[in-house]
């Protein structure tokens, strides 16, 4: 996947972090935001 798509779902993944109430939700949400994060680092 390109950059501005990494960085779309980074975005995606931030929005439903703020509004996530479990902490399995919020911890699948950090797993995917991680990964994403990577991608870009390389």
């Amino acid at each position: 996947m390109n950059l501005e798509k990494q960085h779309a779902k980074l975005i995606k993944l931030q929005t439903k972090a703020q509004t996530c109430v479990s902490r399995d939700e919020a911890q699948k949400i950090i797993r995917k935001a991680d990964k994403a994060q990577s991608k870009i680092s390389r």
